[in-house]
């Protein structure tokens, strides 16, 4: 027989772990600690930046929990897409 076979419930498993994935960037904010940078180097480039890379990695980490959340719908979307094509092909071959 040749063809391709999908494994739906791994389809399944790694969308939920995506989704998973997304709910934890979500929670954590990784330019929380970076404000220290401004205290440990006052005056300095990289006291001035700190703010800004800050924001920008939280957002970011914001951002990739928004992309892969989506990534993880569309594996949802294609399991139950495999599962009812697979379904009906049973139904018509009498299985």
């Amino acid at each position: 027989m040749s063809g391709y076979e999908v494994e739906i419930g791994q389809l399944r498993n790694a969308a939920k772990a995506a989704g998973s994935a997304a709910d934890q960037a979500r929670a954590v904010e990784p330019g929380a600690g970076l404000d220290a940078i401004a205290t440990a180097l006052p005056g300095g480039e990289a006291a001035k930046s700190a703010p800004t890379l800050a924001s920008t990695f939280t957002e970011r980490a914001k951002g990739w929990a928004g992309e892969i959340d989506r990534w993880g719908e569309s594996i949802t979307t294609a399991a139950k897409a495999y599962s009812e094509s697979e379904k009906s092909a049973e139904e018509a071959f009498g299985g």
